[in-house]
């Protein structure tokens, strides 16, 4: 392990910090110039975010800060990276989002202002105060609460069921939908009557007379074409009675559900629904749970 750490300690290029008290060189952190520990920087896949690893001078691992994804719930939402600081000694974790100067020195900073280091060792009663005054955590809660934030208000989150949404998702009798063992929501049909009176838009792309593209758009009455005619449309609505609206999210068409490079929400659903007479039902049902509609 020794001989496995003196390795990677030669390897990475130097990083000095601005500040007078705290310097780094491709291996070690300095406080007034006295080495205080060494670092190891590894690769993440999240490049350019690298996981972090604080090795004392007598070359024990004494902290490790982890790179984690944030995997954005929606398409329109953006993924963001924090890290998880794990105290090697007893494996406790301390989570927190960091933006700004480059992690290496942020860490080095928390080490020298929290007095993390002493005596070779992690101070825990350092370790339990810096817990409570960093705000790294209060950081990290309050991005991901803009993101649940945006779900209300996009999606109604707030009014949807609280489960395990990578679970299977059953449909009952045509109509009850079931995920992690509880209803989630409910298959509704809408029945529509025809007025007398039915229009017909078509879409003409056309050419204007400074050779752009534009679209002209046209509109006939079909009097009486659809007279007394009934149509039913299937709507699923959440357990709160209201009707889901998917207006605001990105839905795949029901002809992916064949093409689909990796099994998906639906894949794994299917064989569980074979009494469900409508196979394209349940892949919208699935597209509501993956995009946070229901």
């Amino acid at each position: 392990m020794k001989r496995y750490l003196l390795v990677l300690l030669v390897i990475f290029p130097n990083l000095a910090s601005r500040a007078q008290e705290i310097s780094l060189s491709d291996s070690v952190i300095y406080f007034d110039n006295k080495p205080a520990a060494y670092y190891v920087k590894t690769i993440n896949e999240s490049d350019p975010h690298y996981n972090i690893y604080i090795i004392s001078l007598d070359m024990e691992l004494l902290l490790a800060a982890q790179v984690v994804k944030f995997q954005a719930p929606v398409r329109e939402l953006k993924s963001f990276y924090y890290y998880d600081l794990i105290l090697h000694s007893s494996k406790d974790t301390f989570s927190m989002y960091h933006e700004g100067q480059a992690f290496p020195l942020e860490l080095a900073q928390i080490l020298r202002d929290y007095k993390l280091l002493e005596n070779n060792k992690i101070n825990k009663i350092a370790w339990r105060k810096f817990k409570y005054a960093y705000t790294g955590n209060a950081d990290l809660k309050a991005k991901i609460k803009t993101y649940e934030n945006y779900l209300v208000d996009t999606r109604f989150f707030n009014e949807q069921v609280d489960r395990d949404r990578t679970k299977p998702v059953t449909i009952i009798n045509d109509r009850i939908i079931m995920q992690d063992e509880k209803k989630i929501g409910l298959i509704v049909t809408k029945t529509n009557i025809g007025s007398g009176v039915g229009q017909t838009t078509t879409y003409t792309q056309v050419k204007s007379r400074d050779n752009s593209t534009a679209v002209q758009i046209s509109t006939t009455e079909n009097p009486a074409s659809n007279a007394g005619a009934i149509t039913e449309i299937q709507q699923i609505m959440l357990t709160t009675n209201r009707i889901v609206d998917a207006s605001s999210a990105l839905i795949e068409p029901v002809y992916h559900k064949n093409k689909t490079g990796k099994p998906n929400l639906y894949d794994i659903s299917l064989p569980l629904n074979k009494s469900d007479r409508n196979q394209d039902i349940l892949w919208l049902v699935c597209q509501y749970v993956e995009t946070y509609l229901l």
